[in-house]
């Protein structure tokens, strides 16, 4: 009983993560979802629709070039900005953009009672 518990420790030990492998981790696909997930797609399908004629449609894909560039700034700095933050701002932020978010969805749905209510 003891030695498999030991064979056991040994393994997890031989395998354990060394720092070269951690400076050379490929990027975990975790936060694409997050960037180009249903919801970014859902708000740009949803906006594209409210905005008709050419100039509009231009001007969105000029914000999405846009949000794409703070983006990747935000990727770049993300270890400065975790520290300015702290754990207080960090939590204060993602409530922040939770409520946004909230809003923005009660917005679509009440859009979309609209249109229904009215055709």
């Amino acid at each position: 009983v003891f030695e498999r518990r030991q064979d056991r420790k040994e393994k997890i030990g031989d395998v354990a993560i060394t720092k070269d492998m951690i400076h050379n981790i490929a990027a975990f696909p975790l936060a694409i979802p997050l960037i180009a997930g249903p919801g970014a797609i859902s708000a740009t399908v949803l906006l594209s629709g409210s905005f008709p004629g050419f100039g509009a449609q231009a001007a969105l894909v000029g914000i999405i070039a846009i949000c794409l560039v703070i983006t990747y700034l935000v990727f770049v700095l993300a270890e400065r900005i975790d520290r300015i933050l702290g754990q207080t701002g960090r939590s204060i932020l993602t409530r922040l953009l939770g409520v946004i978010l909230a809003a923005l969805a009660v917005q679509f749905v009440a859009d979309g009672i609209k249109a229904l209510m009215a055709a």
